[in-house]
């Protein structure tokens, strides 16, 4: 088990426009929320030197670690991983999952109906992130 916890999407301002969090964690999501804003922090300091898109590891605590992601329009996407979890993801296996997490956004966004910067809805996305939950737990 690979312990996939959460998938977050952040406007440019920090707004929140997407969250997910895998069933098996809703007891802790207020948790959860609060060690995202502060992986959200770290995505600050790092966007501003970075030179890819992958941030790598955010942070650390003793139930979770996060990794970041930004898009060139300044979206920050943070993925959740429980840090007791005996099995761990590789560098590249994370970056797939992001890559796959950035594609299920861009489907998104590309709907004519959905206005930029507003909380997303949509079917695919939901339908995407229970699949990455499930091809990696």
């Amino acid at each position: 088990m690979l312990g996939v916890v959460g998938f977050f999407i952040y406007a440019r301002e920090n707004v929140r426009l997407f969250d997910s969090i895998n069933p098996q964690y809703n007891q802790q999501t207020l948790d959860i929320e609060i060690f995202t804003f502060c992986s959200l922090d770290i995505v600050d300091e790092k966007s501003a030197k970075a030179t890819e898109m992958f941030l790598g590891q955010l942070y650390t605590d003793q139930k979770w670690k996060s990794f970041g992601y930004i898009t060139n329009t300044g979206v920050r996407m943070i993925l959740v991983l429980d840090a007791t979890s005996p099995a761990s993801l590789k560098d590249q296996e994370i970056r797939l999952i992001f890559k796959r997490f950035h594609g299920y956004y861009c489907n998104t966004i590309s709907n004519p109906f959905y206005q930029i910067g507003t909380p997303m809805q949509s079917k695919w996305l939901d339908e995407g992130i229970r699949d990455l939950y499930s091809s990696n737990n």
